[in-house]
């Protein structure tokens, strides 16, 4: 048995650094951040601050519709040929 304080990776808010998802559906703009916990705890803010988590009609893949925003939430647009996203 190990004692001793346990930590768990993350503490990134708001949305993922870059767009996964080539459809050009506005859904897709708001990507969760990629580590499972900060994920999990994002998701749940925005389904209590009225986000819809729908499916997109364009690519059948579930997307989310914003709701209320705060400074950590910014628009991912489609990145293009050409174009650089960190």
């Amino acid at each position: 048995m190990v004692r001793g304080p346990v930590f768990i990776c993350g503490g990134d808010a708001g949305t993922a650094r870059r767009r996964d998802d080539d459809c050009p559906n506005a859904l897709h703009d708001w990507p969760l951040p990629i580590g499972y916990t900060d994920a999990d705890i994002e998701a749940h803010w925005r389904l209590r601050n009225r986000w819809a988590n729908v499916r997109c009609p364009d690519c059948r893949l579930y997307g989310w519709r914003p709701g209320r925003l705060t400074d950590a939430h910014v628009r991912r647009p489609v990145i293009t040929e050409g174009d650089s996203n960190d």
